[in-house]
């Protein structure tokens, strides 16, 4: 491979030799929840020229981290999706989201759906009192997440549900102001920042079950 290697026996290092360069981590976070077109990895990294892009996923597909797959009709189309090598990175992921969540937001960018959906697993937090058992639809733009929530757990999978108790749609940004903003779900729905369709009751209590590490937690 022409990516520079740190030539350390370490397996952190080894790892790094073929995760570390910029944007290949986050290739792999984009892929988590299935596999995506070289348009929709632009999408979700914007700030990724078309060429780096492309070197990153070669780089990937020659370490086995990912592999071109064709999506069947009506798209037959070739796609990129993580191995199994890939898909172990994933725990390695909602480790650092969590780790970076209480970090000061520096960035100009918006974060990507599938960025936030990472986010969910990372910092769901089980409540207190009363156990909540829910299953919920997440939708932002064209994209749809089945999340499910039992007490000491949460389950994210790409796709539409119609089993959800219920179903909000709305940006990244508003989803992550209903999380983290103190916004209560009926003030976002009566300024349009989201709509909600079956037990808003169940979406009151999901927001809430999310924040950050506290400094003594990333240690």
């Amino acid at each position: 491979m022409a990516q520079r290697s740190y030539q350390d026996a370490c397996g952190a290092a080894r790892a790094m030799d073929l995760i570390g360069e910029r944007w290949a981590l986050l290739v792999v976070r984009e892929l988590v929840f299935g596999p995506k077109r070289f348009g929709d990895l632009r999408a979700g990294l914007p700030k990724a020229s078309q060429n780096v892009l492309s070197q990153r996923l070669r780089e990937l597909e020659q370490s086995g981290i990912v592999r071109r797959v064709q999506l069947g009709p009506p798209a037959s189309v070739h796609a990129y999706e993580l191995t199994e090598r890939g898909r172990l990175l994933e725990s390695t992921l909602i480790e650092l989201s969590r780790w970076g969540a209480g970090l000061p937001d520096e960035s100009d960018g918006e974060m990507s759906t599938d960025a936030f959906m990472l986010l969910l697993k990372a910092l769901y937090r089980p409540p207190t009192g009363e156990p909540l058992t829910a299953r919920l639809g997440l939708r932002v733009g064209s994209d749809a997440f089945d999340v499910g929530v039992r007490q000491d757990t949460i389950t994210v999978v790409r796709g539409r549900t119609s089993e959800a108790d219920v179903t909000v749609t709305g940006t990244v940004a508003a989803l992550r102001d209903l999380m983290f903003g103190g916004t209560p779900v009926r003030s976002a729905i009566s300024r349009g920042a989201i709509e909600v369709q079956g037990d808003i009751r169940v979406a009151e209590r999901f927001f809430p079950l999310f924040s950050p590490p506290t400094d003594d937690e990333r240690g």
